[in-house]
């Protein structure tokens, strides 16, 4: 290690005791991401004090590893360097820490703000008489309100509602058998990301829902008598359901 430069990246929160080895891994692994070269970027230890990984660039890789540092401290650059980026400070605000990109000198080239970044703004709750669909997949509990989980086969959680238990018990004659629509009403928060969480849901009422093909379904109103429609079966249901040609 005769020439080349060194860099370290900082974490106030751990010391080299307290850092848990699977997380200094996965600390060291979005380093290396960051730095880029991965041929020319060796690691050499972890100092003393706070936990401060310590990275050697050679020589003939240092002006690609300072453009690259330089550019993604600007939000510019490899892709790769500014997910990595946001992944060190993802951690750091997981672990409480904040963290500092250092040159060999102790100049800082990148902050971390970490644990210090703004806090998401979320709205809400907000409840509202809401419509949810899915499969009846739990129910049960003790009190007059139970709980009733639907999914929806578009989402991977489910749904995590409640009802009265007379309406439970209506509703667990239909356990795992076809999709229901609910009614009633939720309590819903807005996320910074646009999205919207919710938080509970009251169920009031439901009803089962048809899932017959619609193939199907053209096909018996098409065996009625006297019935004719047309070349267009589908667009004449949807004109029918808007209400678009009726006196």
């Amino acid at each position: 290690m005769t020439s080349g430069k060194e860099h370290y990246f900082k974490i106030d929160a751990f010391t080299p005791e307290t850092l848990p080895m699977e997380r200094l891994a996965q600390y060291m692994l979005q380093f290396a991401k960051l730095l880029g070269e991965p041929e020319r970027v060796h690691f050499i230890e972890v100092k003393r004090a706070s936990a401060v990984l310590r990275a050697w660039v050679e020589d003939v890789a240092v002006p690609k590893v300072a453009r690259r540092l330089s550019e993604a401290a600007r939000g510019q650059g490899d892709p790769a360097a500014l997910k990595a980026l946001k992944e060190l400070d993802d951690m750091l605000a997981f672990d409480n820490a904040v963290g500092q990109l250092l040159d060999e000198g102790g100049a800082e080239i990148i902050a971390f703000p970490g644990r210090n970044r703004p806090k998401p703004i979320e709205y809400g709750p907000f409840r509202e008489e809401s419509v949810l669909e899915g499969i009846v997949i739990k129910i049960g509990g003790m009190g007059d309100t139970v709980p009733v989980w639907l999914q929806d086969t578009a989402r991977s959680e489910p749904y995590k509602c409640r009802a009265r238990r007379a309406l439970a018990r209506r509703l667990a004659k239909h356990y795992d058998r076809g999709l229901v629509r609910v009614f009633g009403t939720g309590s819903w928060v807005r996320l910074a990301t646009g999205a919207w969480l919710m938080k509970s849901f009251d169920i009031k009422d439901f009803e089962l829902l048809d899932e017959t093909p619609l193939a199907e379904i053209i096909k018996k109103l098409q065996e009625v008598e006297g019935a004719d429609w047309g070349d267009d079966p589908v667009g004449e249901l949807l004109r029918l359901r808007s209400g678009e040609g009726l006196n």
